[in-house]
């Protein structure tokens, strides 16, 4: 299987004529590599964890893991982000993409939402109370990153910043915008790259198998839309309602029953959760086998203004 560009086929399209100017291997995907990514990490981490040794700062104790990860995140994000827009010159809207207007595409990314908030329901009544009792590191695990009420205004204000503002525009920048495209690109194998960058992105939040899912929405809305501003909005908008507690459906669903058990209402939730995402991944799972958004964008960029516009 062979990813074309957007009105191509292997034989040459007879009902528009070829674009001489534009080369697939000239793009920034051709020139990206994910293992800088890796580097510019590790250069970042020590850069932090130096920084806040020279101020008398300790890691984990005057500094949240959350603030530590945020903040190797974004020096990361801003080194090589420099970097490939000098070296590899990255378009950022051809990565980005416009946004959307179209109502259905925030549709998408609301039903999103609901679909990885009823899954994180599930694990947290059905998936934690069996961890507990066979492997209880890992159900800690599962519940690390579970937001704490913020004690004051200014707390409340941070962490709007970083969970609502800051983690959503650089994880889906890294994770879907430029990870999965360079493997979907390099590998021409678009569901196996869609598994494999969603596996980090997993692996650095507690809820794995939710955040595994919602890796795999998020990415399939930006295939669908072919805008990262809707993974983006439905990135913040999950963490809006994670910071105000969640969408109330075990409230609602003790009052349609009259109080069922916390294990009736994990299977529910299981239940209505896999019909969203089943739907969500018809809906949007054809937009694999589809141009990448950045090619598509890019290529759209380096046309003729005549051809784009017969």
């Amino acid at each position: 299987m062979t990813l074309l560009f957007e009105g191509e086929s292997p034989e040459g399209d007879a009902n528009e004529p070829p674009d001489a100017d534009f080369d697939s291997s000239s793009t920034a995907l051709a020139r990206i590599r994910v293992r800088h990514l890796a580097l510019w990490a590790a250069l970042s981490l020590f850069g932090v964890v130096g920084l806040l040794i020279a101020f008398g700062l300790e890691p984990g104790g005057d500094v949240s893991k959350r603030t530590l990860g945020m903040g190797v995140i974004g020096l990361m994000t801003v080194g090589w982000l420099s970097y490939a827009l000098w070296e590899q010159e990255l378009d950022l809207y051809a990565l980005f993409g416009p946004l959307p207007s179209c109502p259905s595409a925030w549709g998408l990314a609301l039903a999103g939402v609901l679909a990885v908030d009823l899954l994180n329901s599930a694990e947290f009544h059905l998936l934690v109370p069996w961890l507990e009792q066979v492997a209880p590191w890992l159900a800690e695990r599962y519940v690390m990153n579970a937001v704490e009420a913020p004690a004051g205004a200014s707390a409340y204000l941070r962490l709007i910043a970083s969970g609502v503002i800051a983690a959503p525009l650089l994880e889906e920048f890294l994770f879907r915008g430029v990870v999965y495209q360079r493997w979907a690109y390099a590998w021409d194998r678009p569901a196996l790259a869609l598994g494999a960058a969603a596996v980090p992105f997993a692996l650095l939040h507690g809820h794995v198998l939710g955040a595994f899912v919602f890796a795999g929405v998020t990415t399939l809305l930006y295939l669908h839309t072919r805008s990262l501003w809707v993974p983006i909005g439905m990135h913040a908008v999950g963490n809006a309602s994670a910071l105000l507690g969640g969408i109330p459906t075990e409230s609602g669903f003790e009052f349609v029953t009259g109080g069922a058990s916390t294990g009736a209402f994990g299977w529910a939730c299981l239940a209505v959760s896999g019909l969203l995402l089943a739907w969500l991944l018809r809906r949007c799972g054809p937009a694999l086998y589809e141009p990448l958004p950045y090619a598509a964008h890019e290529r759209t960029a380096n046309r003729p203004r005549a051809a784009r516009n017969p």
